[in-house]
């Protein structure tokens, strides 16, 4: 009965989501007469609140025959994590979020890659940058590159950067997301490695770039 429930919850969430989906693509505003009518929500035959981000109570409304339930406090009775992105305008669920500090390669392998090797502690590799070790990362060599299907689960991927080999030029490493650029580091001669954060905006897929046969190591990729 529970999980006839939770699938029944989760249609009407994806239903909820599908048909604003619709309303918001038309990027215009429009008055809707809507019926509130007291529509109570039950979850295994137990009476429940919905409740928005703040914990004020939200109640389900009637538009042009069709109920309408908000997405959080419905994804909450479903027991569904939400996330929001105001600048796409999505509506992300998940039945469980990633945990901050996440190892990224675990999760999220390579789907792809040239010119690039893995690194992972839990196989006991590790590689140099500027003296110290680093691993739970990527070793590129050459022109090389790295595609990830990110599947629209992560905000952000926290790494260090830095030459693995004496380098006399600058290197280009490029984070792109969905085909546009997000991050793009230029890493100097003889420059320490530095820790920086790439915004994935939950994003589908993640293509990393090195340029002008560069020896680069990214590493600690941790997730969230």
């Amino acid at each position: 009965m529970k999980k006839e429930a939770k699938n029944l919850v989760t249609g009407i969430i994806i239903g909820s989501v599908l048909t604003c989906g619709f309303a918001y693509a038309k990027s215009r505003t429009e008055m809707l007469e809507v019926t509130y009518d007291n529509i109570k929500v039950y979850k295994d035959n137990v009476l429940c609140e919905l409740k928005d981000a703040n914990g004020s109570t939200i109640e389900p409304f009637i538009a042009n025959g069709t109920t309408y339930m908000p997405v959080r406090g419905t994804a909450n009775l479903a027991d569904m994590q939400v996330t929001w992105d105001g600048n796409t305008k999505s509506v992300y669920l998940w039945d469980e979020m990633v945990p901050e500090g996440t190892v990224f390669l675990e999760e999220c392998p390579p789907y792809d890659k040239s010119s690039c090797s893995t690194y992972l502690s839990s196989q006991g590799k590790s590689f140099e940058m500027a003296g110290e070790k680093y691993s739970n990362g990527l070793n590129f060599t050459s022109n090389g590159y790295a595609l990830f299907n990110l599947n629209s689960k992560y905000s952000t991927i926290e790494c260090t950067i830095g030459h693995t080999a004496n380098e006399q030029k600058d290197k280009l490493v490029s984070f792109i997301v969905d085909g546009r650029t997000v991050k793009e580091f230029e890493i100097e001669p003889e420059a320490l490695p530095k820790t920086v954060s790439i915004p994935v905006s939950y994003g589908l897929q993640l293509k990393i770039i090195v340029g002008d046969r560069g020896y680069i190591g990214i590493g600690n990729m941790t997730v969230r």
